[in-house]
């Protein structure tokens, strides 16, 4: 497996905010379409990989996706 983690140090997301975070047209933006961590849900586990979201320990908050790799 390949693991990558993207973080940011925003001020970070409530654990019902994360909790909710793939979840199509859900968003924390007041003109967003909240789908884009939906679809990329999908995308990552059509290629039997996994994505989630930790709290950041310096502030924001860390997505962290796995992918196998190639034989």
């Amino acid at each position: 497996m390949i693991r990558i983690d993207v973080a940011d140090t925003g001020p970070g997301m409530s654990e019902a905010s994360r909790a909710r975070l793939f979840e199509p047209f859900k968003t924390t933006k007041a003109h967003g379409l909240g789908v884009g961590l939906a679809l990329s849900r999908s995308i990552i586990e059509a290629h039997y990989g996994t994505i989630w979201a930790e709290p950041n320990h310096g502030g924001g908050t860390v997505l962290r996706f796995t992918l196998p790799l190639a034989e």
